[in-house]
């Protein structure tokens, strides 16, 4: 998503108490659900790219139980995410990093869900390791999820999707969950970008991923 560079964006979001820069977020690993004021019981999900905002929004609306991270890097993309509503709703933080930081963020098995909701799909062969559902990235989820937690990844791109089927299964993930045009009823909250190709008549693809140990 090409997307202009606003100097007023970097200083509103560091400002915003919702939101944990790459500073500040690691003085939180393991105590997560404290800082939501929750049990430690409490189911917590993690999106890795929100855009502009919608999916974790809604999310957090429809599951008012569960304690929801958004991480995104570009500080653009958050701070219009939270100019889509009054306030955000009290189950969610923001961070804004990297991220390849999520070891420092989060201890092993701390994470129950993570969401990778229409990434770019990097199509050149030697943009592949800046997938998300790259080796690399998969890695890095498996540290922090717990046993049996779930990857739910949606994409528009077949290719990506084939491609992240594989690299689910060479690096240790059980595929649970596929579905190579999702229906709408079946999509849970859509996103903008999945609303953009539904009406384009686009198939979504749809993969469930477990941390098998």
């Amino acid at each position: 998503m090409r997307l202009r560079h606003d100097p007023a964006a970097a200083p509103f979001v560091a400002a915003h108490e919702r939101v944990l820069l790459e500073n500040d977020a690691p003085a939180w690993r393991g105590k997560w659900r404290s800082l939501f004021g929750r049990e430690q019981d409490a189911p917590l999900h993690l999106e890795i790219g929100i855009g502009r905002g919608r999916f974790i929004l809604k999310s957090c609306e429809a599951r008012p139980e569960v304690c929801f991270l958004g991480l995104e890097l570009r500080a653009e993309m958050v701070m219009q995410a939270i100019e889509r509503v009054k306030e955000l709703p009290e189950n969610l933080y923001l961070l804004q990093l990297n991220a390849q930081l999520l070891p420092e963020l989060f201890t092993p098995g701390e994470i129950d869900v993570i969401y990778i909701n229409f990434p770019d799909p990097w199509p050149k062969t030697k943009h592949a390791k800046r997938r998300l559902t790259a080796p690399e990235f998969l890695q890095l989820y498996k540290q922090v999820l717990r046993d049996d937690g779930e990857i739910r990844f949606k994409t528009d791109n077949e290719e990506l999707f084939n491609w992240s089927l594989l690299t689910f299964e060479q690096q240790g993930f059980r595929l649970c969950d596929v579905d190579h045009d999702l229906s709408e009823e079946d999509s849970g909250v859509i996103t903008e970008y999945e609303k953009r190709f539904r009406t384009k008549g686009q198939p979504i693809y749809y993969a469930c991923a477990v941390n098998s140990v």
